[in-house]
């Protein structure tokens, strides 16, 4: 089925997916991207290319899941590895038909101006660049805090230091010409950012897309999600995948097996504000750990709601915790307010999380999952009905929810 999306809305909201890696600062894909986008009108690009330039500075750190990682990103200037999170985000971009022309920016948006190789074109030499400068202003904007006027001028010190090495002349003088002014600084607020990409996004055109680019772009994302940590490491897949063919066996409609499969690959998108070492913490979380662990649900509706057209498979997504006697969370439903597709979608991410391995524990045999979903079912949690589909299919759910097989 063909859904009707605004591509800009789609590519905002990844970004606040990718954001949320920052954990408190979670503006610097929407910074990149405003920076880049006013350097390239004061250069004269084209309407096209500056709204590419928006899109890859959004999606530019793709590659980044880890918090660690993030922290190099925006406390050094440059760093050994930067390379790891462009080889990564570059290769998720080659499977998305809609944002494969960007991978090659993206693979080289680390690289130093006086170090491309040949067979690089100008344009992805000049985007990747771009990219990579203002990358790096707001990197030094986040070390040295308020930019004030003596900030302003460290960062153009240390850019300008750097110009015919790691910059493009061209581009740094574009830079400090548009910089000059406040009200490009004042745009690095929250609210002010949120304006300037609303008349971005609301000047987009809505098209039909189909179900499998969909697919591909939220499979993109869940293996930004499942590379966060080794514990998450191919959930989404094997969620997506059980998740899928439990709602077909249930005889759910084509539409609602979509939304379940959808919902899957993204359901997991708010715990890349989580913190590294509370997801990959052995042990039980403390108060403080869980509360912000039990809030992942809540984040990955509130970044998928941007979306028109998304509104239900962004709801079905939060609400793979709640559980059928008002005790999960993070909305505290009771039964009659879990739909079927959510329901479908806790027993699926249950079973999964039962059965994969972990780097603290193998893997449950699919008759001990089996029985904890049946106990779970008896107590209230999860819906029985389900369960007996699970049940009725074992072996075929174990290897969906063990290798991710055919996500359709």
């Amino acid at each position: 089925m063909n859904y009707q999306l605004n591509l800009r809305e789609v590519t905002y909201a990844l970004s606040e997916a990718l954001d949320y890696v920052g954990i408190d600062d979670t503006m610097h894909g929407k910074r990149v991207a405003f920076m880049a986008a006013e350097i390239a009108k004061k250069l004269g690009w084209s309407d096209s290319e500056i709204n590419d330039i928006i899109m890859i500075g959004m999606l530019h750190d793709c590659g980044v899941s880890s918090t660690d990682v993030h922290l190099h990103l925006v406390n050094e200037l440059d760093w050994n590895d930067s390379y790891k999170h462009c080889e990564r985000g570059a290769k998720l971009l080659e499977n998305v038909q809609i944002f494969s022309h960007y991978s090659q920016t993206i693979l080289y948006h680390h690289t130093h101006w006086d170090e491309f190789p040949n067979e690089i074109d100008d344009d992805t030499k000049r985007n990747a660049n771009l990219i990579y400068l203002v990358d790096r202003v707001d990197a030094l904007r986040v070390q040295l805090g308020d930019t004030t006027e003596q900030e302003r001028h460290s960062i153009f010190a240390m850019i300008e230091k750097y110009t015919g090495s790691m910059f493009s002349p061209e581009l740094v003088e574009a830079f400090l010409v548009c910089s000059a002014a406040d009200s490009f600084w004042f745009y690095m607020d929250q609210e002010a950012l949120n304006g300037y990409f609303d008349v971005w996004m609301k000047n987009g055109l809505s098209d039909e897309y189909s179900f499998e680019l969909l697919k591909n772009i939220a499979m993109m994302f869940a293996g930004v999600v499942d590379a966060k940590s080794t514990f998450t490491t191919e959930h989404s897949y094997g969620v997506a995948s059980v998740g899928v063919y439990i709602a077909r066996l249930y005889g759910l409609s084509e539409r609602q097996q979509e939304i379940v499969l959808l919902a899957a690959l993204l359901h997991d998108l708010g715990k890349l504000r989580v913190a590294d070492a509370i997801l990959q913490k052995e042990g039980p979380l403390n108060d403080d750990e869980r509360q912000k662990m039990n809030r992942h649900g809540f984040d990955s509706h509130m970044i998928l709601r941007k979306i028109k057209g998304f509104d239900e498979i962004a709801k079905i997504a939060s609400l793979h915790h709640e559980h059928m006697d008002a005790t999960g969370y993070p909305y505290h439903l009771s039964a009659n307010e879990i739909p079927i597709e959510a329901r479908v979608l806790a027993v699926a991410d249950i079973f999964q999380a039962l059965i994969q391995d972990r780097p603290y524990r193998n893997g449950m045999l699919a008759a001990e999952a089996l029985a904890i979903l049946q106990s779970m079912g008896y107590e209230n949690k999860i819906d029985t009905t389900i369960v007996s589909v699970v049940t009725e299919h074992l072996e075929q759910c174990y290897d969906r929810a063990r290798n991710g097989l055919e996500l359709y």
